[in-house]
């Protein structure tokens, strides 16, 4: 199973270092997880890259019509009180940003109650070496691009 996260999804719409990688996983036969905190993770990303000029704004609506027909196929982890106390321990173990200690819980909290592997893709370092502390096998699409 894969969890990834707002920091390697957004790859899949915008051509930068870690794309195809992405894409890649995507195709694949495998169940994709994620929080639902990252849909508005996502437009949030793509509208700053519209304003740093990186997407040019008539493309912006092509490109959030494919992630919501994307969104369709996830499967899509509620932000649950059954999370609330694995987010505290994150915060506590490790530096985390709140977003990000809500898609690792996310994450940990799947691979307990599937009692499956779960792979935790993003592009942030700091996230990624928490989830490595945490047990979970990790990818950086970044990593992966080189």
């Amino acid at each position: 199973m894969i969890y990834i996260d707002s920091s390697a999804l957004v790859k899949r719409y915008t051509e930068e270092a870690g794309t195809d990688f992405v894409k890649s996983i995507l195709m694949t036969d495998g169940l994709i997880t994620t929080s639902k905190l990252t849909y508005p993770e996502i437009l949030s990303a793509l509208m700053r890259k519209v304003r740093a000029g990186e997407i040019e704004r008539k493309r912006l609506d092509d490109i959030v019509d494919r992630f919501e027909k994307d969104w369709d196929h996830v499967l899509v982890l509620e932000f649950h009180n059954d999370l609330l106390p694995i987010v505290k321990t994150l915060i506590e173990k490790h530096p985390l940003k709140a977003a990000d200690a809500i898609h690792l819980s996310s994450a940990l909290w799947l691979k307990l109650s599937s009692k499956a592997d779960v792979t935790f893709v993003a592009s942030d370092s700091n996230l990624l070496k928490a989830a490595g502390a945490e047990k979970l096998e990790v990818m950086n699409p970044l990593d992966e691009a080189k």
